[in-house]
């Protein structure tokens, strides 16, 4: 069991248990999403050590975009202008970012002039194609590994600290990089606003490597109890994965807080997403169960988080599935329920089969895909917030 990072209690509230099966695994591997008793802190229980979760963020490479689609860089330049607001960027000021993937959000700093520019990302793809792409030194490192020599006047981790595992010494970590009177920005899911509406794909929020779900108050506690006082909090909507995030700028003063707030939010929003999120799992389900009973061939286009939760979730297991594909090249030649996953043009060795796409972020653009360069004819099954798309 995982203790709450902010207070230490151990007295937790079960919210759902989220089961995985990914490429390479004959079972599934899960986690309990809890809340804290104490202080109301979310976050997910009994999962993988950060080893594990560091290696899953190396082999992935679904945040690779030499073409930056338009959605995200409209969130980068949300970032970027929320930072710019509060803090001087003077070519001196010296940055920090931390998980940097190949560097779309630290390019922003260097369009604006500054020069002392540093990022850390554990794939090293991202990391080179920082360099060839932006010109950015980018280090395949992590906050364990990197040895600074300086600290920075600001420090940026964006869609980081709800991934790690250790949060009260990554919080230690990030007190000693960042100068006195220097700034922090974080942008991290909004826990709260889960529940607000129904998700666009069930569970969307709880993959494998989202194991903290942070409110105000909850990213408050953390940051203030490693020295760091707010300087404005906002929870902004993003187009591109169709949710809020919390976008935070923070200050070192090196005055602790040690008594948490209580956030007496989170809890009830979870208990609210998990059903909205079971509500549409239904339509899947019934789709699942229909391909299972047609014996029809089917293609799974996906095998990353979405992919890895309805095997688990709903009878898509079951299905006569003859292949998985996916563009991502550290997952082509694993396998996924015996299947072994293989590039988007092996789509033409399955002619009349049914494809299943498994993304709702990237469904248009595989369907454009499937129809203008694979001249596809066959059924097209996808997933959209509307419901069930198939033609």
């Amino acid at each position: 069991m995982r203790p709450c990072e902010l207070c230490a209690g151990e007295d937790l509230d079960l919210i759902h248990r989220q089961h995985f099966l990914f490429p390479g695994q004959v079972q599934p591997v899960h986690y309990d999403v809890v809340s804290c008793r104490a202080c109301g802190f979310a976050f997910a229980s009994d999962i993988p050590d950060q080893s594990v979760l560091n290696s899953f963020y190396q082999e992935s490479e679904h945040h690779l975009h030499q073409e930056v689609p338009a959605g995200l860089s409209r969130i980068h330049d949300d970032f970027f202008a929320f930072v710019q607001r509060h803090v001087p960027l003077s070519e001196s000021v010296r940055v920090l970012d931390i998980g940097s993937g190949m560097g779309h959000f630290l390019s922003r700093f260097k369009a604006a002039g500054l020069v002392d520019l540093l990022g850390i990302e554990p794939s090293p793809t991202a990391a080179r194609l920082g360099m060839e792409v932006h010109g950015l030194e980018i280090r395949t490192e992590t906050m364990d590994t990197l040895s600074a020599t300086h600290p920075f006047d600001l420090v940026s981790l964006c869609g980081v600290l709800e991934h790690i595992a250790d949060l009260k010494r990554s919080a230690g970590q990030l007190s000693e990089l960042v100068e006195e009177g220097g700034h922090l920005f974080i942008a991290v899911p909004d826990g709260v606003s889960f529940g607000a509406v129904p998700p666009a794909e069930a569970f969307l929020e709880f993959a494998l490597e989202h194991i903290n779900f942070f409110s105000e108050t909850s990213l408050d506690n953390l940051l203030r109890g490693a020295g760091f006082e707010k300087v404005d909090v906002i929870s902004q909507h993003n187009d591109f994965y169709d949710n809020h995030y919390l976008l935070a700028l923070y200050r070192k003063t090196g005055s602790r807080m040690e008594t948490p707030s209580i956030d007496r939010v989170s809890a009830s929003s979870l208990h609210r997403y998990v059903a909205f999120s079971q509500e549409k799992l239904a339509c899947v389900e019934a789709l699942a169960r229909q391909l299972e009973d047609s014996g029809e061939p089917v293609v799974i286009w996906g095998a990353g988080s979405l992919t890895s939760r309805l095997l688990c979730d709903t009878r898509l297991a079951h299905v006569n599935l003859r292949a998985v594909i996916d563009r991502n090249k550290s997952l082509q030649g694993k396998s996924l329920l015996g299947v072994a996953i293989s590039a988007p043009e092996s789509v033409l060795q399955h002619a009349g089969a049914t494809v299943f796409i498994a993304s709702t972020t990237y469904a248009d653009e595989i369907r454009r895909m499937l129809l203008d360069q694979y001249a596809w004819t066959g059924r097209i099954i996808s997933l959209a917030p509307e419901g069930i798309v198939s033609r």
